[in-house]
Parts: C-alpha cells; sequence; structure tokens
C-alpha cells in the first residue's frame, strides 16, 4: 500500500531590527546602543574608535531611531555646507519654496549646533552657542522672506502648473474662453457615452 506525502514545512524569515550598527567614522560594526529604556538620554557607543554620543530619546524609541539621531548630528557639518551651497544656486534660479525649505532646514541643524555646544560638561561655550542662535535666527528670517517673495511671485504671475493638469488651457491662447450654455449643447460629444 502507498502512503500519502506530507507536504513540507516552509519556514518564512523574520526579519530584525539590527541592534549593533556601522560606524561612521572607522567603519566598523561595532556601534552599540546603551540606556535606551532607562532614561530620556541614550548613549550611543562605538566599541572600536571610542566615538561617543548621547542622544535624546522617548518611550517609545528603538536603538535605531537612536542610532538616526547620531548619525544626523554626526553628518550636520557636512549638511550645512551643502546647503549653503545650495542656497545660493537656488537665489539664482529664483526657486522660492525650496530656498524657504533649506533655509528651515539649515535653521533646525544651527539650533541643534548652539544645543551641542551647551551639552559639553567640561568646557561650556556660550559665545559659540550665541553665534549658532544668532545663526539660526537669520536663516528663520530668510525662510520667511522666501516665502513672502514666493507668495507674491505667484499672485503676480499666477500659480505654474504643468502640461498635463487638469487646470491648464492646451490651446495656443492664454486667456480662457468664456463658454455659454448653448455652446455645451451644441457640442457633439455632450451626452455621447
Amino acid at each position: 500500500m502507498g502512503r500519502r506525502k506530507r507536504k513540507q514545512q516552509t519556514y518564512k524569515r523574520v526579519k530584525r531590527v539590527p541592534k549593533i550598527f556601522n560606524c561612521p567614522n572607522c567603519g566598523e560594526k561595532s556601534v552599540k546602543v546603551e540606556n535606551i529604556r532607562k532614561s530620556a538620554i541614550a548613549t550611543v557607543k562605538c566599541g572600536y574608535c571610542g566615538l561617543t554620543k548621547d542622544v535624546l530619546v522617548n518611550s517609545i524609541s528603538e536603538p535605531v531611531d537612536a542610532f538616526g539621531d547620531f548619525i544626523d548630528i554626526y553628518y550636520a557639518d557636512q549638511e550645512l555646507l551643502r546647503l549653503e551651497k545650495r542656497v545660493d544656486k537656488l537665489k539664482s534660479e529664483k526657486e522660492w519654496a525650496d530656498l524657504a525649505f533649506c533655509y528651515s532646514v539649515l535653521s533646525d541643524i544651527c539650533k541643534a549646533k548652539a544645543a551641542e555646544s551647551l551639552e559639553d560638561d567640561e568646557n561650556v561655550d556660550i559665545e559659540e552657542a550665541n553665534k549658532w542662535k544668532i545663526r539660526a535666527e537669520e536663516y528663520k528670517r530668510k525662510e520667511k522672506d522666501a516665502l513672502l517673495t514666493l507668495d507674491t511671485s505667484e499672485l503676480e504671475s499666477g500659480i505654474k502648473t504643468d502640461d498635463e493638469s487638469l487646470f491648464t488651457e492646451h490651446d495656443e491662447s492664454s486667456m480662457k474662453k468664456e463658454k455659454k450654455i448653448e455652446d455645451i449643447f451644441d457640442d457633439p460629444g455632450f451626452l455621447e457615452f
């Protein structure tokens, strides 16, 4: 007599969120997040090169969230330089919306730098923190100016839309034609399905 063959079970691997990360300084996979559940400040520490940073966390933060904040802080200087170069390009192209967004991000980075300069326990540099705060306020003012310029340019020229938009006219004239009810009923495709 023949027996039925059993169907083999396949197991699906569950991907887990990592707890050890790559260090942006040395490149080794040796960064671990400590004290994430004990307090509002988690310590991100590289076991290979010794790079250490404290980051703020909340009650639902995971180690990957703290590591993401650590990476943002680590690359803040490079992001600051990149955005300052982008601002010059956006000014020349008169892209006011993108310019306002860049100023907003620059202001946030400057605020973070001011807070970072105040958090060192040994040597608190108040003068450096004040410079960053003044710079953040200046970027915030420039953001407001860019938004104001955007609003006035939109009022003067109208909002730009692309050709595929439902709201643009596709004929050669820039003026919209006034449609009368007789023209709609005379259109041969009005009631076609």
